[in-house]
């Protein structure tokens, strides 16, 4: 009986730890305004109501009805997880200082997992259909009736990218979100938009000069304060994202179906047989694209 007690002890002391760390950790918060949140209570959600909503229109003798628009596209639920395995003679020699570390450090990881998934997702831009059933990051994009773009090809002149061509890159990408329209020809970016530039560390210099330097290769900068910067290591060369992180619909969907548990086995066969104890966490959430007009790519 002493054993399974010091172990249900163990186990509530590790999963308080966990929960202190947990709670007191941070969200990845520079990608956190790219991302929409929604709530799940199934294997997969069907986002079908992406795209605009109804344009106001004179009311002359009935309501124009108009549902949500007829978009097959689903966002599955995935699984994921992280499990600390520790030898059972490490709690002998008293080393649960060393598991704290570990088990603080586990949940670091897990708060943090959606930024990866976020960029992983960016990553499969050119290929992984949107909610229109085209390549998110395209220049096909047909909802409104004829072809609308959110990819361009760019070059530079030298073997690293200057300030003066990055801000003409981030001009063409802002009025490119600018003049996309709806199916109704209406603008879909109208009025403020809060811009968020998403970058490789190749381009941090060039990033910081065109949104806080008073002037670009002498001449003044008519761009500066025009977006927030978000730089990855995850990310390597000079292509880069524009955001518009404005509203309520943002370009990237988190659908959480499971919220991040701990759970631990520290008794049991495994631990008897093998001296194995176990610490985990999970979580069930889907990531997928949401609303291509309120993102660009500048690839090279």
């Amino acid at each position: 009986m002493g054993i399974v007690s010091n172990n249900l002890l163990l186990e509530k002391g590790l999963r308080a730890d966990f929960l202190k760390a947990f709670n007191n950790g941070e969200d990845p918060q520079e990608v956190m305004p790219m991302i929409m949140k929604t709530s799940s209570s199934a294997a997969s959600e069907k986002y079908g109501w992406l795209g605009e909503s109804p344009q106001m229109t004179q009311w002359l003798d009935e309501r124009k009805l108009r549902g949500l628009n007829d978009f097959d596209y689903t966002i599955d639920n995935v699984d994921y997880e992280a499990t600390l395995k520790v030898n059972g003679n490490v709690m002998d020699d008293d080393q649960l200082g060393a598991v704290k570390i570990r088990i603080a450090d586990l949940a670091k990881v897990a708060r943090n997992h959606p930024r990866k998934l976020f960029y992983d997702l960016l990553a499969t831009g050119e290929t992984a259909t949107g909610y229109d059933g085209i390549p998110f990051y395209s220049l096909v994009h047909d909802e409104s009736g004829s072809n609308q773009v959110n990819l361009a090809t760019k070059s530079i002149a030298g073997a690293t990218q200057t300030a003066a061509e990055f801000a003409a890159e981030f001009s063409a990408a802002r009025s490119g979100l600018r003049i996309l329209t709806d199916d109704n020809g209406e603008p879909r970016n109208e009025g403020a938009m809060d811009l968020v530039i998403v970058a490789a560390p190749d381009l941090e210099n060039v990033v910081d000069q065109m949104i806080t330097a008073d002037l670009v290769s002498n001449n003044t900068n008519t761009l500066k304060g025009a977006a927030k910067k978000v730089i990855s290591s995850r990310m390597t060369g000079n292509d880069w994202y524009l955001h518009d992180v404005s509203g309520t619909i943002k370009s990237v969907v988190m659908q959480e179906r499971k919220a991040i548990t701990f759970e631990a086995m520290d008794k049991g066969e495994r631990a008897f047989m093998r001296k194995e104890l176990l610490y985990g966490v999970d979580y069930r959430v889907g990531f997928g694209f949401g609303a291509w007009y309120k993102s660009y790519k500048i690839k090279h």
